[in-house]
């Protein structure tokens, strides 16, 4: 009999919760839930929730998605009651300060960035490449009538490069989308794919600086691994993209060609797309690359081996630090905050001093004292907002 997973969602999102659940459902019983949907919960009543369904169904195995969304912390997480425990990241490249703290109440780390796999298994964790892509293969095109293919977010640089492609007499069919809007739907995307001969993969951060915790404001962009190159090898297009080191770990340059200039790209391009024999080279390598690498069950099945063993690293951290204090606290205090409930939310209280009860005074000191405005200010401003 199959162990049972239950993954917990912030809330519904695009293509990537379907294939989370898809990858572990090929290993598992696999069940889900939504935080958004626990509406008039408090941060004491969602874990009791929570830990209600996982002892109704029997869970073995709890999966958290915490990007974003700084409500799953490390205390939210140490009060799920479950065998094992895993955090899933996608976005670690931004987060990855604040998710190698809450990493610790977890047994195993999952990201979808390979080179974040490393920085967790630098301090200690046991750590895995998941891609939040289909891993589905799906070459159902013999007709290759698209030259170049750009599908994803558009940036003002991402703009920039695909104009200059297209001055340069390439052939480039542009699907990208504004940020905040979605893109094609997942089955017309990849008919779009299978009928390409490349998928161009640009790798920049699209936001106007970095934003991690450390670099925020400083450097102007990362350049970032990305599931484009996953989707285009899994069906059967070849991919040309600009540098990422992610890629460096996974492929070589006979297998996926890499740029850093617009100029180097449409080399590239014209290079590929005017012998056929190399644009078949390029592509044979790569597909099968990809297949090797990407493929649903061969991907999962470290990540299940890791699962099944029963002796986990688990970090013991010396400290949590002041900054993550302050964040943790005021999203438990923040849940579900009004004025009618003020009362609960006071209750809650109890709960910042158990996480402070160990820091040093004057950490106890501002952070009560904050939590305390939190509590008269925002349940004002959440009472005024819902009343619009």
């Amino acid at each position: 009999m199959n162990k049972k997973v239950l993954i917990i969602f912030k809330y519904p999102r695009g293509n990537w919760n379907p294939a989370i659940i898809s990858k572990f459902s090929n290993f598992y019983e696999t069940d889900y839930l939504y935080l958004s949907d626990f509406k008039d919960k408090n941060f004491e009543n969602v874990i009791s929730e929570i830990n209600k369904v996982i002892d109704k169904k029997k869970i073995d195995i709890t999966v958290f998605d915490v990007d974003y969304f700084k409500f799953t912390n490390f205390f939210f997480i140490e009060k799920i009651i479950c065998k094992k425990k895993i955090l899933i990241t996608g976005d670690d490249f931004d987060l990855h300060e604040m998710n190698s703290i809450t990493a610790s109440a977890c047994d195993l780390v999952l990201s979808a960035c390979p080179l974040s796999v490393l920085k967790y298994k630098e301090k200690g964790y046991e750590s895995y490449f998941i891609s939040f892509e289909p891993g589905k293969i799906n070459e159902n095109s013999n007709s290759k009538n698209i030259d170049v293919l750009f599908f994803g977010a558009l940036s003002e640089d991402r703009k920039e490069i695909l104009k200059y492609i297209s001055e340069q007499g390439i052939s480039l069919k542009n699907v990208g989308h504004e940020e905040g809007d979605f893109g094609l739907d997942e089955k017309e995307l990849f008919k779009l794919i299978s009928k390409s001969k490349i998928v161009l993969n640009l790798s920049k951060s699209r936001s106007k600086s970095v934003k991690s915790f450390t670099s925020e404001s400083i450097f102007n962009y990362n350049y970032h691994f990305k599931g484009r190159i996953i989707m285009a090898g899994l069906n059967g297009a070849a991919c040309v993209s600009e540098y990422s080191p992610g890629q460096e770990l996974f492929f070589n340059n006979q297998q996926l060609p890499s740029f850093y200039t617009k100029e180097e790209c449409v080399t590239i391009l014209k290079k590929m797309l005017s012998d056929e024999q190399i644009l078949s080279k390029y592509t044979n390598q790569f597909v099968s690359r990809s297949k090797e690498l990407y493929e649903d069950k061969k991907n999962f099945h470290p990540i299940f081996d890791a699962i099944e063993n029963s002796n986990h690293k688990k970090i013991t951290l010396r400290q949590i630090p002041y900054w993550y204090l302050r964040i943790a606290v005021k999203h438990i205090i923040l849940r579900n905050i009004s004025l009618i409930n003020l009362h609960k939310t006071i209750f809650q209280l109890r709960h910042v001093f158990m996480i402070i009860r160990k820091t040093k005074l004057i950490f106890k000191f501002l952070i009560l004292f904050e939590s305390i405005i939190n509590i008269l200010w925002y349940s004002f401003v959440y009472t005024v907002k819902s009343k619009k």
